[in-house]
């Protein structure tokens, strides 16, 4: 009896820790709105992408932006990646820009699943969480959709359904 429960207990254990290394976080609702007052101006990023190129805020000015927070640890993130390679096919060409934020990584880890994963967009590297702390994402995967006026219209945790209603809204 003591082992059975102790192998239960152990089993309980192992999927809490899975669910929280993978960054989705209970009680949070899938595809929330940023807030419920509406939308609120996006947070500039100004850093290193993970292959050292500066990265300014200023270069996205005037275009819808896709923020893609994720961790080469991440299952789900490497889960959803194909897809969010087909959206940026898809919008891309229409002057959305795609941006990767890689989370609590290094940079050899962060750049072998660019390379794996066929990322078409660069991404930069939070391994501080500084630009995490700044749009209150805790983990990932998190998708961030920005309007062409730098609003954050939508928050999408763990999934990606509804990108593309949103994203040809905005263009």
């Amino acid at each position: 009896m003591v082992v059975h429960g102790m192998a239960r207990a152990a089993v309980a254990l192992a999927t809490v820790a899975a669910l929280a290394s993978c960054g989705l976080q209970q009680g949070l609702a899938q595809g929330s709105d940023p807030s419920p007052s509406g939308p609120s101006l996006a947070p500039s990023i100004n850093a290193a992408t993970i292959t050292g190129t500066p990265f300014s805020w200023a270069s996205v000015r005037g275009h819808a932006v896709v923020l893609d927070f994720w961790g080469s640890w991440c299952g789900p993130c490497r889960a959803e990646q194909a897809e969010l390679n087909k959206l940026y096919s898809k919008y891309a060409p229409r002057g959305v820009v795609f941006v990767g934020v890689d989370m609590r990584d290094d940079n050899a880890a962060a750049i072998a699943y660019d390379h794996d994963y066929a990322v078409a967009y660069s991404s930069v590297n939070d391994a501080d969480e500084q630009i995490g702390a700044a749009y209150d994402v805790s983990a990932p995967p998190t998708t961030i959709v920005i309007d062409q006026h730098g609003n954050i219209v939508k928050r999408l945790l763990g999934e990606l359904n509804g990108v593309s209603a949103i994203l040809d809204t905005l263009h």
